[in-house]
Parts: C-alpha cells; sequence; structure tokens
C-alpha cells in the first residue's frame, strides 16, 4: 500500500522519489481522510489539545541535507521530488510548479 509506504520510509536514500501526479492524488487523498477524521473528532471533542506535528527543523529549506539521506541519486537530480519531512505528507501542494512544463 503506497500510503503506508510513504509513512514508514526511513531516513535514507530510498526516500526519494519522484514527485508525480499519483503523489499528488495521495496527499489530496490524505489531505480528505485527515479532514474527515477531524470534523469527526471535533465532534466527539473539543480540538484545543496543544499537541500538534511540527515539520521537522532538519529538514528547512536552505539547509544541508542531513546525512543519514545520503546523497540524491542521479537520476533524480533537477527533479521534482516528494517532501522528505512527514509533516508535509498531507499538506497542500502547488502543482503548478510540478506539472505547468510540457515534455
Amino acid at each position: 500500500d503506497e500510503k503506508m509506504a510513504h509513512s514508514f520510509t526511513p531516513p535514507g536514500p530510498k526516500s526519494f522519489r519522484k514527485f508525480t501526479r499519483e503523489s499528488l492524488k495521495a496527499i489530496e487523498s490524505r489531505i480528505a481522510e485527515e479532514n474527515t477524521r477531524k470534523s469527526k473528532d471535533k465532534q466527539e471533542r473539543n480540538e484545543d489539545d496543544g499537541c500538534r506535528k511540527k515539520p521537522n527543523s532538519g529538514l528547512e529549506a536552505g539547509k544541508s541535507l542531513p546525512f543519514i539521506y545520503g546523497d540524491v541519486p542521479r537520476g533524480l537530480v533537477s527533479t521534482p521530488l516528494e517532501d522528505l519531512d512527514q509533516f508535509y505528507s498531507n499538506e497542500a501542494v502547488s502543482s503548478d510548479l510540478y506539472f505547468s512544463a510540457n515534455p
């Protein structure tokens, strides 16, 4: 299952995956599932729990990639990649950047 594979991929060279239309569809699906879950949870309890996920500060834009990931494979250099930070696995992204150019 692609969703589960994405959730449990440990940091390392195999973490690098091309960002594709299927990647975008998977993100949109996870967002829809989370929104459904949140609306159900909100009905059951107040959502002010203070335990929010945060982006991985080691993967901030402009910083060097942590050594645990290794080098980006040659075939993926200059290629849009799925985000390595699990925080963004269900965050909306702009697909215009990735899919606006004609092959």
